[in-house]
């Protein structure tokens, strides 16, 4: 195994732990770093010569991004066969190894000196203290509810009692980040200084902290947590309204009621226990399809559409523009915050852009937005049809064929996300699907997968969801379709039955 976490001993007894992934652009968290953290837990408590710790990352930019997200997608498959005493086992082991760092004899202190989102959070929040950098790209949240996940970690138990309930809930149900200032404020992190003064202040805090006892009454501003309410079913509902989730939502997401309940019902209690209430809460998700249609269309598929969907050895130089419509605003606004020469040109006809690349040559393409009528692009003409940008991103559909000015237009996409459709001919996929019930869209897409040279279905589900036309809880139509399919399949029309049996198989490996 890899050295994961390098260590220096100073001659006082201050321990260095650096994590730093070889073999990722982002130290994540996977069975390999968790028995490489094992592994310093058990150096530190058996070593005399360390007085306290200090970890950090050997990142430039980030300290630790959290789980491996294709190793959560394996414990959602899992669940499927997997008893819950051994997903509680199997899940369950970083929120364990947390609660014995936090209790530690020897200091932890957390040197975050980039973003730490997730796990990376909760690795920080189960260390005695907490500082980082005044860095405005810093970035501090445990963003799963985006995936339909909790932070499963200790996070739903730490946080409520780091920053208090009122403060805590929401940061747990919108996903939203908070800046170095802000968790400062919050008292999140004790405080944020220069990058370069960041180990040395951390240092200073871990010696200060070292042969001092753990007591959670010392680190923890609300520990009494008088601020939580006692749960109830109608408690949980009505704090999920206060932050916009309707009753439907509340019903379709399942980690909205998971992450209240796991605040409320592990209130007041010492953390090994508080963090098995939270665990039970994240079978919870693991058991069900939606977080795992969640994780796999929104996030690992929308990573990686975004690498393998963008056109290689374009680029765009600069870019001529005629009148854009008033309904056709979007584009404009996209093209506010493209690095490169722009020209209005009132010659060319409204709607419609010059691209022109590194070697001069120009390629035309018309503007148009999902809210229209739907886009038939004329022979040999290519369209690009630009979605409203969600919580998850901006699609464009390119609309054509596959020619130089197709390619053009998608390696416009520096802020946009570009999902061309090869071989499908000249009419919006998206545009067809708009306003179709679930089913519907369903139907239609298997049409469209099962079409030859259509590629991968999962770049499809992202596409849908990224436009808005399908909720994020389905994971994309056919996603959806997929794990409904022994309900929808036997009510397939013929012509959708014989491109079922062509996608199904792809579908089985795409779902697995």
């Amino acid at each position: 195994m890899q050295d994961l976490i390098t260590t220096t001993l100073d001659s006082d007894g201050l321990l260095l732990a650096t994590i730093d992934m070889q073999d990722r652009t982002m130290n994540v968290f996977s069975f390999d770093l968790m028995d490489t953290l094992d592994h310093l837990m058990d150096r530190v408590e058996g070593d005399g010569a360390v007085r306290c710790v200090v970890v950090t990352s050997g990142k430039p930019s980030g300290f630790l991004a959290g789980a491996d997200l294709t190793m959560v997608r394996g414990f959602c498959s899992e669940a499927r066969t997997a008893s819950p005493e051994r997903m509680f086992e199997t899940c369950g082991r970083l929120g364990r190894q947390f609660v014995r760092l936090e209790a530690s004899a020897k200091p932890w202190v957390a040197a975050v000196n980039g973003l730490a989102l997730g796990g990376g959070l909760e690795l920080a929040m189960a260390c005695r203290a907490r500082i980082t950098t005044d860095d405005r790209r810093i970035q501090l949240g445990l963003p799963e509810i985006r995936w339909g996940l909790l932070p499963g970690a200790g996070g739903t138990q730490r946080l409520p009692r780091l920053v208090g309930f009122d403060r805590g809930i929401e940061l747990l149900l919108t996903g939203r980040s908070l800046s170095a200032a802000e968790a400062v404020d919050h008292g999140l992190f004790s405080q944020a200084v220069a990058p370069e003064r960041l180990l040395d202040e951390a240092r200073a805090l871990a010696r200060a902290l070292a042969g001092t006892p753990y007591r959670a009454a010392d680190k923890f501003a609300f520990l009494a947590q008088d601020d939580v309410p006692a749960h109830s079913d109608e408690t949980a509902l009505g704090i999920a309204a206060r932050f916009g989730v309707g009753a439907d939502d509340f019903q379709r997401y399942p980690a909205y009621s998971a992450i209240i309940d796991s605040v409320l019902k592990g209130a007041r209690l010492p953390l090994a226990e508080a963090n098995a209430v939270e665990m039970n809460q994240f079978l919870r998700l693991m058991f069900s399809p939606v977080a795992g249609r969640m994780v796999r269309t929104l996030f690992l598929g929308r990573l990686r559409a975004e690498r393998e969907l963008r056109p290689e050895g374009v680029t765009i130089t600069a870019l001529r523009m005629g009148p854009v419509s008033a309904a056709r605003q979007d584009w404009a606004q996209a093209f506010s915050k493209l690095r490169m020469d722009k020209v209005e040109d009132p010659a060319l006809p409204a709607d419609t852009i010059e691209m022109v690349d590194a070697h001069g040559a120009t390629h035309r393409a018309q503007l148009r937005v999902l809210d229209e009528a739907a886009v038939t692009a004329p022979a040999g003409d290519v369209a690009g049809v630009l979605a409203p940008a969600g919580p998850y991103g901006r699609v464009l559909e390119i609309v054509g064929p596959a020619t130089p000015a197709s390619r053009a237009l998608a390696a416009l996409g520096a802020l946009m996300w570009v999902l061309p459709w090869p071989s499908r001919g000249h009419t919006s996929l998206l545009q067809s699907l708009q306003g179709q019930p679930l089913a519907a869209q369903a139907a239609t897409a298997v049409v469209w997968a099962a079409r030859p040279g259509a590629g991968d279905p999962v770049f499809l589900d992202v596409a849908v969801c990224l436009a808005g036309l399908a909720p994020g809880w389905t994971g994309g139509p056919l996603s959806w379709l997929w794990d409904e399919r022994a309900h929808y399949e036997p009510n397939l029309d013929s012509s959708t039955r014989a491109s079922w049996t062509t996608l199904a198989p792809v579908l089985e490996q795409a779902c697995a």
